[in-house]
């Protein structure tokens, strides 16, 4: 087998990396279309995944694996922009912002294995502390992905290589979701509302890591990798 591109690899796993998070997002027992229960309803939540223990295993598996992939493309990403140019410093700071946030979701999906096997009335009761640690996971992972993505795309906006008003735009977006989830926090009557706005603002920053992906997959090793 030949050498395969670092870029293209790299590029290839910020297409489909949040491609799949996504796709088996949408499909996740107690989230937006299987047994759909509000994130404040811990019980239905539960409850959920429990009466759907195949799907929850299988689906949090994708989302593991798809966000692993995000992490390898943007790690990939960030080399490339630190070896020369601009934006060295937001980008590095950006990238393990958002290592830490998706690392947090990634074992938010772990958490959830566990609560796949939560089948009769007594095991959901006890599952639901475990419901609450995975939740919160979730509002950390956020909001660090959302101040790291910030500051990314804020670094990638002050490149010649880079978009600028795709990288501004982005940053927007990532701001937006970070605030969500403090909101979210700090609002508890409006949570489930927060949270289904971060949510949906997810979905754009799945369309620019798919835009990131295609425009890295087009850039040559640098040297020093070759």
């Amino acid at each position: 087998m030949g050498a395969i591109s670092v870029n293209r690899l790299a590029g290839l796993s910020l297409i489909f990396g949040p491609t799949i998070a996504f796709v088996f997002f949408l499909i996740e027992p107690g989230g937006l279309f299987i047994d759909s229960a509000p994130v404040s309803d811990a019980v239905g939540s539960v409850t959920a995944k429990g009466a759907n223990a195949a799907l929850t295993n299988v689906t949090n598996i994708g989302i593991i694996l798809g966000l692993s992939l995000i992490l390898s493309g943007l790690y990939a990403l960030m080399r490339n922009v630190t070896l020369q140019g601009n934006g060295k410093a937001l980008v590095q700071m950006g990238f393990f912002m958002m290592f830490v946030g998706l690392t947090g979701w990634i074992l938010s999906g772990g958490v959830d294995f566990i609560l796949a096997d939560a089948e009769t009335s007594d095991q959901i009761s006890g599952s639901i502390p475990v419901y609450y640690a995975g939740s919160a996971l979730v509002y950390a992972g956020g909001i660090a992905l959302g101040f790291g993505g910030f500051i990314f795309a804020l670094g990638l906006s002050t490149r010649d290589d880079h978009n600028r008003i795709v990288a501004l735009l982005a940053a927007l977006v990532s701001l937006a979701i970070m605030v969500f989830f403090a909101i979210a926090i700090l609002h508890n009557d409006g949570r489930d509302t927060f949270i289904s706005l971060a949510r949906s603002f997810y979905v754009l920053l799945v369309i620019w890591f798919g835009y990131l992906g295609f425009g890295l997959m087009r850039r040559p090793d640098p040297l020093l990798w070759q």
